[in-house]
């Protein structure tokens, strides 16, 4: 399993919930959006070239 978020890495979470960035995960560490797209997109062809 992988998880993503818009940014990677994972976050603290800080005693002023202000200081959070936003689309980085609190909890897990997480993919970022371009990655998880490249490795979609990466995966799909595989898949494509196997159904031939």
């Amino acid at each position: 399993m992988i998880e993503s978020n818009l940014f990677c890495g994972n976050q603290p979470f800080p005693e002023d919930p202000e200081k959070l960035r936003y689309g980085v995960s609190i909890t897990d560490e997480c993919l970022s959006w371009d990655e998880t797209e490249r490795i979609l997109r990466e995966g799909a062809a595989v898949m494509q070239k196997l159904e031939r």
